[in-house]
């Protein structure tokens, strides 16, 4: 059971940072939404979808900062309590800075259950949703994706396929054929299609001609190419994003470019990125204590938030510095996911060591 003193930190801590939480969802919301103005209009795309799009996408945005969300709150609630000396009593008290890191510890538990649930559990298929929203909206229904795959429109061709895996590579394609009057002329079906030197070629190929009889012909070739404009940008609609992802998915789907000569590398860094985000919480509401202790009771909790978003936004940047450095120069995703969680961890270490 927790006692007295862990209770009364962890409420403190979780206060603040659902304060800090709703602040930025509001600022989140208007923000994307201003940027959301310059698609309105274009195609079937208006003002409420968009106002639905931005809504849809919050989970994923919260989880995005949720470190440096969480760093603000533990400043903030820790703050508070070392302005009204409170943490200073607690101290005298014979609470050891132990103790202290046990119960912010506790906080950075119930955080990371609350986060993850969030960000695993809600945000990628809500942000998968907000993204076939509004691509469905914009593209007038040249391009519909569905559960069960993408159908695509191109002049008297229509197009099913089960899985875009890039801009050049589609898995599960059907095309169905049609003549001037609408009738059905040829349906094909391709295990793989990869757009080649402008052409899409095609493998193990079934084709099967509707006679004017009213009988089939059924033709098997290992190869084939298509000489039309199948629009590769149109594919969009289908191409999944890694945060619209779960775990599960963004590691079985790395494997799957992997074994196809794909880049995977993106897919990867994001797994490593958000299997890591549970570490990167537990250092930043860590690095929240050392900076309260440390700083005089006598500075403004606007100078301790403004320490909190420069360290916050230095976490996110090297995060997203070094996972790009990791695509173009292909060193493992892994350490490019794992090294801010380390400098970080270091800085803690050794605030943490001259508070003591």
């Amino acid at each position: 059971m927790l006692g007295i003193f862990n209770r009364y930190i962890i409420k403190q801590v979780l206060a603040s940072t659902m304060l800090v939480v709703g602040v930025m969802l509001g600022l989140i919301f208007f923000t994307t939404l201003l940027g959301e103005f310059q698609d309105i209009g274009r195609g079937e795309y208006s003002f409420m979808q968009a106002v639905i799009y931005v809504i849809l996408r919050l989970p994923h945005n919260l989880y995005l900062f949720c470190p440096m969300l969480i760093l603000l709150g533990g400043i903030i609630g820790l703050g508070m309590l070392t302005s009204y000396q409170e943490l200073m009593v607690i101290r005298c008290s014979g609470f050891s800075l132990g103790r202290i890191l046990r119960a912010v510890f506790y906080s950075a538990v119930i955080l990371i259950v609350v986060m993850m649930g969030i960000g695993e559990g809600l945000a990628p298929a809500l942000d998968h949703k907000a993204a076939l929203r509004k691509q469905n909206a914009e593209n007038n229904g040249q391009v519909v994706a569905t559960a069960s795959g993408v159908w695509l429109h191109e002049k008297n061709n229509f197009f099913h396929v089960n899985r875009v895996m890039a801009h050049h590579h589609l898995e599960g394609v059907t095309r169905y054929e049609f003549n001037g009057n609408h009738q059905l002329v040829a349906s094909y079906h391709a295990r793989v299609m990869d757009l080649k030197d402008n052409k899409w070629l095609l493998q193990d190929v079934v084709k099967t001609v509707f006679l004017p009889q009213a009988g089939t012909e059924t033709i098997s070739t290992p190869q084939e190419i298509w000489d039309f404009t199948l629009n590769p940008n149109l594919l969009n609609v289908g191409l999944m994003a890694p945060e619209e992802m779960s775990l599960s998915h963004l590691l079985s789907f790395s494997h799957h470019l992997v074994e196809n000569g794909l880049q995977a590398a993106p897919f990867q860094l994001a797994f490593w990125q958000r299997l890591l985000q549970p570490l990167s919480i537990i250092v930043m509401i860590f690095l929240a204590l050392p900076f309260v202790l440390s700083a005089p009771r006598s500075t403004v909790l606007g100078l301790r938030l403004l320490f909190g978003v420069v360290v916050g936004f230095i976490f996110y940047l090297s995060n997203a510095f070094l996972g790009q450095l990791s695509v173009i120069f292909q060193f493992p995703p892994l350490l490019a996911a794992i090294m801010p969680i380390l400098l970080f961890s270091l800085l803690c270490y050794g605030v943490l060591r001259r508070v003591r």
